[in-house]
């Protein structure tokens, strides 16, 4: 069966001989056996886990995906489903949203494993065109539990869902497009154009000082006082002590680098990565970018179940990192990766 929690099973007394950690030895490229029709809008923008052997993916041409531990599964959307999906939320009561172009809202029903349209959504006359087309698109989506969940748009709003319709929050001074919300406990983060930065405490959004104005895709948070933003330019902000610092990324041509992804494990360990295959690794001094791309695709989300499980997706593809052990300094053990055995072909059906 193909699993993705092996580096939990080897000890650590076996592991004998430490290896400078390089990025890219333990991503692996997963490809999915899809058709040619499903497989030319094949493009993924999200991804979560739940557990190693649960989690889904979501993109263009409607697609919603769930991973079983066995390999990658068509979910059922309704016939008039958005044509992209943007993001996706699951919290561990497997309670969930997904979220797309033309303001949509999509509900995961347990008992059916099935995706149902929301329409109990605080949208306007404002929000479509002269032919009712709706002219804004959600996102990004946090689900904190079954009555409460978040999400941005490409109109400067904020959505707020507590469990029977998602209400419209504006932001005084804020006009930016926003591109990605992360909660941790009740503090709750927002991104988007010209570096803008959102910071939600004491039941209220305000805006965040920020030290770019490029534009930030992608936000999370380990905790409360630790987190990452990234974007373009090989933008990557991280926050500790109550402010955001701009890292230095030492990459060629920078300015031409889009970073879509972070993923936040501690302050010895991130991971982003971005446009043209590039993942980068924080190991608590420096970020690192991997030597030896997988892909050189777009990728447009990364996702960590632990510090040594992962996944990566994007144009029509997925990535599967694998670490052998990591030890109490999150440095990562690679001595047993060449007996592990190799990744299987993960099918979607």
């Amino acid at each position: 069966m193909f699993r993705l929690n092996t580096f939990s099973k080897i000890s650590f007394a076996a592991i004998f001989s430490f290896l400078t950690f390089s990025a890219n030895a333990q991503w692996r490229d997963v490809k999915a056996n899809i058709d040619d029709q499903f497989a030319q809008s094949a493009y993924f923008n999200d991804l979560c886990f739940l557990n190693p052997d649960y989690g889904f993916a979501v993109g263009n041409g409607s697609t919603i995906l769930m991973f079983d531990g066995m390999g990658w599964r068509k979910q059922h959307v309704p016939a008039d489903a958005a044509s992209a999906f943007f993001s996706i939320s699951m919290n561990a009561d497997t309670i969930g949203w997904v979220v797309g172009e033309g303001a949509t809202f999509y509900q995961y029903n347990k008992q059916n494993n099935s995706w149902s349209l929301f329409k109990n959504v605080d949208i306007d006359k404002k929000d479509f065109d002269k032919k009712s087309k709706p002219i804004i698109d959600v996102r990004s989506v946090y689900t904190i539990d079954n009555t409460n969940a978040w999400a941005v748009s490409s109109g400067e709003n904020i959505f707020h869902y507590e469990g029977k319709k998602w209400s419209r929050i504006s932001v005084d001074g804020v006009s930016e497009q926003l591109y990605s919300i992360t909660f941790n406990n009740n503090t709750g983060w927002a991104v988007g154009e010209n570096g803008v930065i959102l910071n939600y405490t004491d039941g209220k959004w305000k805006k965040f000082q920020s030290p770019t104005t490029n534009k930030l895709r992608s936000v999370h948070f380990e905790n409360e006082n630790l987190g990452f933003a990234v974007g373009d330019n090989a933008t990557i902000l991280k926050y500790e002590n109550g402010i955001w610092i701009q890292m230095i990324v030492n990459i060629p041509s920078p300015e031409s680098v889009k970073l879509r992804s972070v993923f936040t494990l501690s302050d010895k360990l991130a991971w982003a990565a971005g446009d043209k295959g590039l993942v980068l690794c924080y190991n608590g001094k420096e970020w690192t970018a991997c030597k030896e791309k997988v892909t050189t695709g777009i990728l447009t989300k990364i996702w960590f179940i632990s510090a040594g499980t992962g996944w990566a997706c994007g144009q029509n593809n997925f990535m599967n990192f694998e670490a052998a052990a990591i030890d109490e300094d999150m440095n990562i053990h690679n001595d047993a990766v060449e007996t592990t055995p190799p990744i299987r072909q993960a099918s979607v059906k």
